[in-house]
């Protein structure tokens, strides 16, 4: 996905979304041993062998407007990424990322909406992000020159210490992104959370490992929202 990261960057409404998505990841990634790391972290997100990886998200977008979620509309997103090897510690990716908005009751896509705060009917844009160049290593990624809707963000990114489990291994990232704004500014928050087990990660032959994915954002309200000063 987001490559997910930024999928939902332009998605809207400051959210707690949930999803899951499926990704093409060593034994026990061993945060001192960064080459070991990397590489799972690319056979999580991605491919080690440079095929095609084709991810999905599907869950739904809350307003907050005060301290109670509000159900707004659902989130169909696809990311479809290639990772190669650019040098010891780095892979290099291209990504591109869609997403469409759909109706909280039928599932069909959104191109008018109504909005249950406000009360305002809005046209509902699509969202592309990319097709982006982005560099992957131990400590996070690099975007080069976003595009589509993830053009001008500043992105700031992590991953945090993986966390192993019995059979069970989570490595999580944490992205955040500035879109400055005038005269309200774009903050965009999110945690994927990538799930793997040892037995398919200890498997050297397989360049992506079958990954579960958990994905939580917030982000502030978009302007075609329909939501105006409100805060939220």
């Amino acid at each position: 996905m987001i490559d997910r990261r930024l999928l939902l960057a332009g998605l809207g409404g400051i959210a707690v979304g949930t999803a899951t998505r499926n990704a093409l990841a060593a034994p026990d990634p061993d945060p001192g041993d960064r080459r070991e790391l990397l590489t799972t972290i690319a056979r999580m997100r991605g491919a080690t062998d440079e095929r095609l990886v084709i991810g999905y998200v599907i869950g739904m977008r809350y307003a907050v407007p005060e301290h109670t979620a509000v159900p707004m509309m659902g989130i169909l997103g696809a990311t479809f990424s290639q990772y190669r090897r650019s040098g010891e510690d780095a892979f290099e990716a291209r990504t591109l990322e869609v997403a469409f908005f759909t109706d909280t009751d039928t599932g069909r896509m959104l191109e008018r909406w109504k909005n249950p705060v406000t009360g305002r009917v809005v046209d509902v844009p699509r969202t592309r992000m990319g097709p982006s160049r982005i560099t992957l290593t131990a400590d996070g990624l690099e975007v080069e020159r976003p595009a589509g809707a993830a053009a001008g963000l500043e992105l700031r990114h992590r991953f945090l210490p993986p966390v192993t489990v019995g059979e069970h291994v989570w490595i999580t990232e944490d992205i955040r992104v500035d879109g400055g704004g005038d005269p309200q500014p774009f903050v965009y928050n999110e945690f994927t959370t990538y799930h793997a087990r040892r037995a398919d990660l200890a498997d050297a032959a397989l360049a992506a490992v079958p990954t579960e994915v958990s994905y939580q954002s917030l982000i502030t309200y978009r302007p075609w929202m329909g939501f105006g000063d409100a805060p939220g």
